[in-house]
């Protein structure tokens, strides 16, 4: 059977003339002018852009390789081109006989996972797609996924004495009971034994500034507070909530989180994103492997 897989991320601008467009997509309105010259400041430190569309292209080409002819894999974004809709039409006129839709986050929320996959289900049905469409989620536990971290902890910056600081993206509190809380704390738990680390702890990033209701806490500046207190020199941030580099890890770690653990005297260091690294490319084809 012919399958079509789409693997799908939110995407981002390729170029610092698109931030506006792709703030303005993503929020579903205009940014005020301050805020959105704050936005673009931060794309202008990273490089002027977001890796994460070629990333993602990266991985899909990595993909088609992996997993052989019966299968055609896709990138495919909810807020850049090519859109979701532009994959769907393609594995259509393709001739693939199902698809295999694949956000590239690992844990579920409606925030994120739920929504594109709901937004999918709108297009797909708009459309009167006749293909069978099947969606993969909640694949945080999976044993290849775990073997990623472990092996960059093991490879890239292990102490056995040293304080791991495993982070990802904060939700609003009234989402906590949803899967993805328990779905990252689990990942994180399963991660840090496997790879024999001692000290460690999970903090919560990328708040937005205008957030008007209660977060997840505690917050990764939260986290280094007390391991600065606790008498540590150094830390090591793992950033799991994350499968490929782009703005929440290349400004809100790199740049301020770096700041704000120098400033508490902490020397910060950060293991490398999964992007299109091997074993994660394994560990996505066994995925979409099992969906026989």
């Amino acid at each position: 059977m012919k399958t079509g897989v789409i693997i799908a991320t939110l995407g981002g601008p390729r170029h610092i003339d698109e931030v506006p467009e792709f703030i303005k997509r993503f929020l579903g309105r205009e940014l005020p002018a301050p805020a959105l010259k704050a936005v673009v400041e931060r794309y202008r430190i990273i490089g002027g852009s977001s890796p994460l569309t070629r990333i993602t292209a990266n991985q899909a080409t990595k993909l088609n390789q992996a997993l052989g002819h019966d299968y055609l894999c896709r990138p495919a974004f909810r807020y850049t081109t090519p859109f979701i809709e532009d994959a769907i039409d393609s594995m259509t006129a393709s001739g693939m006989e199902r698809i295999l839709f694949l956000p590239l986050t690992p844990f579920y929320t409606s925030a994120t996972t739920g929504e594109y996959i709901a937004h999918t289900q709108r297009y797909a049905e708009s459309i009167s797609l006749s293909l069978p469409l099947s969606f993969i989620h909640s694949w945080y536990n999976e044993p290849l996924f775990i073997d990623c971290w472990v092996e960059k902890i093991r490879n890239e910056h292990f102490e056995e004495q040293g304080y791991y600081l495993f982070s990802a993206h904060s939700l609003p509190l009234r989402l906590s009971d949803e899967p993805y809380r328990a779905q990252v704390e689990e990942t994180v738990e399963l991660v840090a034994s496997r790879a024999g680390i001692v000290n460690w702890a999970l903090g919560w990033q990328s708040v937005p500034a205008s957030a008007s209701e209660p977060w997840i806490t505690p917050s990764v500046e939260e986290r280094m507070e007390e391991i600065a207190a606790a008498g540590f020199k150094s830390t090591i941030v793992v950033p799991i909530g994350f499968t490929a580099d782009h703005i929440e890890t290349l400004y809100d770690i790199d740049i301020a989180h770096r700041q704000y653990a120098q400033a508490k005297g902490l020397l910060f260091r950060r293991l490398s994103s999964l992007n299109a690294g091997d074993t994660f490319i394994r560990a996505l084809t066994e995925i979409i492997r099992k969906q026989q």
